[in-house]
């Protein structure tokens, strides 16, 4: 039900609570976990890799958001000029993401950008294509002055200043059994390729033209005698079975993408990611753990001068159709607008047009940045959305976002400091009629990072008073938007919009042993729903989490070690108002958790390391309900792996999970990866994956269990 709230300018100041010690040990014990997202260079996936690991990384937005493995916020700056795609976009590489971004430069990120435990296998991130003028010839391909030999890496032939490109995405998958109740999703076989291509050329100095496209197909084939869509298999498929039935083929033309861009000016028509805000006002990008692929399909300009930068964008969310966990379908979201409900040929797929995605979830939105004396950086942004879903009767949804963010870096030579705010204004065009349909909130982060020779400091705060973008957001479909959340990017988030807190974290390196120490404490309130107050009230609820490890590289001998361990407690602030009369317990959720990485290089093979890793990460979980009492269980991972670098990888993996009693306890699975060229590869992945609740970022998705097998090949010339 739909409220008028108070208004978001009527709330004196953010509350901040908590704060003390933090560095994040990247861990996915209490989910679903998930197993390598490609980056760009194909580095290794971690699942098989006897290599790097990825570092204990805190999720934060407040640095440097990466768009993938290791952080809470999209990379992207909002400077105009620069395309907002994510490094693990489809788009070709002339409509790179920003050189610099406003983030802080304090991080936790890893050198390698690695997911850190296998689970279900999502889509391979694009690798960039070739650019214009990036064309000579490696000068070192046997790797003499290298750590080892170098892959081949097969370009086409330039013609004149333009550079062709080609990739080509394809997933062969069995699926056997993921242990749900039915059995027509049980016992089939998946075929399913992305093929992008494209065109960069340089027209002289100043101006570059870039073009792509991605047709994907998608074929599922049934290995049982009962029907995909009779979930009952009674032998008939009901009108209602039919119509919630999403296994099928489909052949579409998804992506397209024009690029025309000069030093001070970029023009984009078709498809492209955008972040503005850092996140808070508008972020439509590839979240690949989840299955989310998505972009703006429409048009956006950029201005760029030296006393400001300006970016306009326009056009309908477009969303890949093809769901990689279960090999379902998923329509566009949105509704079917006034022009998709008189025009028959727009609305013939029910997944959505297949030349051309038309009938979705409208935007535009406007972004300027400036540089103001003494070095601080001005922006705003302004968005529009409509969403069109009826809310009463024949009434849609729209909604509006405005909002501004202040930074400075180097304050003090030690000093980085940001300040965003944006409010939310909903359905406001229902104003006189249907007054209860509008509602407002507003959303405030700011993140202070101190650097002290090989100590750094990261202090962070939100205050978020019913920041709900798309109150019907599917997991799988796009998220809108990504405020900092604060947390580690694997984490449940239990009430991203209604909430108020902050954190610390501290890291010292210590310099003749190499070693870093590092330490996290968060604490916030939150409420559940937004009629709830954050503080004082029966159902008020609070979240501390804390956190400490360390970490020790050695490159000369090929060494690595990074161990961390700490407790979460989510609960109410006063006795829990759910639990037995006379009960004192105050909790929902309290976790302890612990985590072991240990890699070491064991020999040489013609310049080829061969290496040895074993992951370990366990957390034992606690949580009351109010039907069955408290539920407690372990869940974690062994992974044992080893690495001819860069060629060969291969890991068995152990998961363990005693949440359910009707699926097993051990999930067992081995998975291999062979690089035969830098950017080109084989994955084959068999055993059983456990699913559950997979979170990044705070974008949550109940993921199904997997039985079965799951090949990838990526060919990128």
């Amino acid at each position: 039900m739909r409220r008028l709230t108070r208004g978001w300018w009527s709330h004196p100041g953010a509350l901040f609570v908590g704060a003390c010690l933090s560095i994040v040990p990247a861990f996915r014990p209490a989910q679903a976990a998930a197993p390598p997202v490609e980056t760009e260079d194909a580095e290794l996936g971690p699942s098989a890799e006897a290599g790097p690991a990825p570092e204990a990384v805190d999720a934060s937005a407040s640095d440097e958001g990466a768009a993938g493995e290791t952080s809470d916020a999209p990379e992207t700056s909002d400077a105009a000029g620069t395309s907002d795609a994510p490094e693990t976009s489809d788009a070709p590489e002339t409509s790179d993401a920003p050189e610099t971004s406003d983030a802080p430069e304090t991080s936790d990120a890893p050198e390698t950008s690695e997911v850190d435990v296998p689970g279900p296998v999502p889509e391979p991130s694009a690798v960039a294509p070739p650019r214009a003028g990036d064309m000579a010839a490696n000068p070192d391909p046997k790797g003499v002055h290298g750590a080892g030999p170098h892959q081949a890496n097969p370009k086409i032939p330039p013609t004149g200043k333009a550079q062709m490109w080609f990739r080509s995405t394809t997933f062969f998958d069995y699926f056997s059994d993921n242990y749900n109740q039915v059995s027509n999703d049980d016992r089939f076989f998946a075929l399913v390729n992305y093929v992008n291509f494209g065109v960069d050329a340089r027209l002289n100095k100043k101006w570059k033209l870039s073009a792509s496209a991605r047709a994907d197909t998608h074929n599922v084939f049934n290995a049982k005698s009962q029907n995909f869509c009779d979930p009952n298999n009674d032998g008939t498929i009901s009108d209602s079975e039919a119509s919630q039935c999403n296994f099928g083929s489909d052949y579409r033309l998804e992506r397209i993408n024009l690029t025309v861009k000069h030093k001070k000016f970029e023009l984009v028509a078709g498809d492209f990611n955008v972040n503005l805000g850092r996140g808070m006002a508008l972020s439509v990008r590839k979240i690949a753990d989840i299955g989310i692929d998505a972009t703006v399909k429409g048009g956006k300009v950029g201005i760029k001068t030296k006393a400001i930068e300006l970016t306009g964008i326009g056009g309908i969310f477009n969303r890949q159709q093809s769901d990689f966990a279960t090999r379902t379908l998923f329509p566009d979201p949105g509704y079917p607008h006034l022009l998709c409900e008189n025009t028959p040929f727009l609305t013939g797929n029910r997944y959505g047009n297949r030349a051309m995605t038309m009938c979705s979830d409208i935007v535009s939105a406007g972004r300027f940045d400036t540089k103001l004396p003494g070095k601080v950086r001005l922006g705003g942004h302004y968005v529009w959305m409509w969403f069109g879903q009826p809310v009463l009767g024949e009434q849609h949804e729209g909604l509006q976002l405005f909002g501004g963010d202040i930074s400075r870096k180097r304050i003090a030579k030690h000093w980085d400091f940001f300040l965003g705010v944006t409010g939310l204004l909903r359905n406001f065009h229902h104003r006189d009629n249907y007054p209860g349909l509008v509602e407002d909130g507003i959303a405030a982060y700011t993140s202070n990072a101190l650097v002290f020779g090989d100590t750094e400091v990261l202090v962070e705060g939100k205050y978020y008073n019913n920041y709900i973008i798309a109150k019907d957001a599917s997991a799988t479909t796009v998220q809108y938007a990504e405020a900092p959340t604060l947390e580690r990017q694997d984490q449940i988030i239990p009430a991203a919009g209604n909430t108020a807190g902050g954190r610390i974290r501290i890291s010292h390196t210590l310099k003749k042993s190499r070693v870093t120490v590092y330490g996290n404490f968060l604490s916030y309130a939150f409420a559940i729903d937004n009629a709830t107050p954050l503080v004082g009230a029966a159902n008020s609820e609070m979240l501390y989490h804390g956190f400490a490890g360390m970490r020790w590289r050695d490159p000369d001998k090929g060494s690595e070690v990074q161990a961390s361990a700490g407790y979460r407690w989510e609960g109410f602030q006063d006795v829990n108002p759910s639990a037995d009369p006379g009960s004192d317990v105050m909790y929902n959720r309290r976790m302890p958790h612990a985590e072991l990485y240990i890699n070491q290089v064991v020999g040489k093979t013609k310049g080829m390391d061969h290496s040895l890793s074993l992951r370990v990460d366990w957390r034992w979980e606690e949580v009351y309900k109010t039907v069955n009492g408290d539920k407690s269980f372990h869940r974690g991972n062994a992974i044992l792996g080893y690495g001819l670098s860069p060629f060969f990888t291969f890991a068995f993996i152990g998961g363990f999970s005693t949440e359910f009693e009707q699926v097993p306890d051990f999930w067992p699975g081995a998975e291999a990866r062979i690089n035969f060229l830098e950017s080109s590869f084989l994955r084959i992945f068999a055993g059983r994956q456990v699913g559950g609740l997979l979170c990044v970022n705070g974008s949550c998705r109940v993921l199904p269990d997997f039985e079965g097998v799951r090949m990838d090949l990526i060919l990128s010339f």
